[in-house]
């Protein structure tokens, strides 16, 4: 689905994600009603359901974009609004932990925008791809040079300790840009990293890709900030 132009003075507007969770039907039975009363029965929790993913089994496809996963990796959560709804979490993969963060209000009216909580202990591995969904529009300074290419996809790369982040930005746009997606991966195993690297040089733009129009507005004279 494409995402509308978005005037200057405005704010960007959420993109809709091609994602649903797999809902559990719950049968109920009727049965023979005694004369003597019986004593109720606790009702039986149901299991969550855990997330799921468009496409087939390792490849994921929205329609948006697509790119492929290990499928020995377990899907931790799935299309998934946070930090207070201006990050959108497509999907998190992997044999670690991650738990999403929990808005703040704090006394004076606003609200603390938590991140989440990711732990990847040795050997283990966290994948998040997210998009930046929301915000004011900002300056296009025409910033698409990129630092490193993977597979086919020329992106910015960024290494924070155990933390690697890959972003591919959307066709004619720029890097640093809402709706761009970002592999963003944490592990300390070269192995893991690997199998994450694989990933983002899977990954294709497909025919429903969102448009780039309208996501910044015209810069002034000069630089980026720093």
């Amino acid at each position: 689905m494409s995402v509308p132009p978005v005037r200057a003075s405005s704010f960007v507007s959420l993109r809709g994600a091609a994602l649903l969770l797999v809902a559990a039907a719950v049968a109920a039975s009727c049965g023979t009603i005694h004369d003597t009363p019986t004593s109720a029965s606790t009702p039986t929790a149901m299991p969550t359901p855990a997330p799921s993913l468009p496409g087939t089994p390792g490849h994921y496809d929205d329609g948006e974009m697509s790119f492929d996963y290990p499928t020995d990796w377990p899907i931790l959560a799935a299309g998934v609004p946070e930090s207070c709804g201006v990050i959108h979490v497509l999907v998190v993969l992997g044999t670690g932990s991650w738990s999403q963060g929990t808005s703040q209000p704090e006394s004076d009216g606003s609200v603390r925008c938590d991140i989440d909580s990711v732990s990847a202990p040795a050997g283990a591995v966290v994948v998040r791809v997210y998009w930046r969904a929301g915000g004011p529009a900002p300056m296009c300074w025409g910033n698409t040079q990129a630092n490193a290419t993977v597979g086919p996809n020329a992106v910015q790369k960024t290494v924070d300790g155990s933390v690697t982040s890959w972003e591919i930005r959307l066709p004619g746009g720029e890097f640093a840009m809402p709706n761009n997606p970002i592999f963003e991966v944490h592990t300390s195993d070269p192995a893991q990293l690997a199998k994450a690297e694989a990933m983002v040089a899977s990954f294709h733009w497909r025919p429903s890709a969102p448009s780039y129009a309208g996501l910044c507005s015209p810069s002034p004279a000069g630089s980026p900030p720093a």
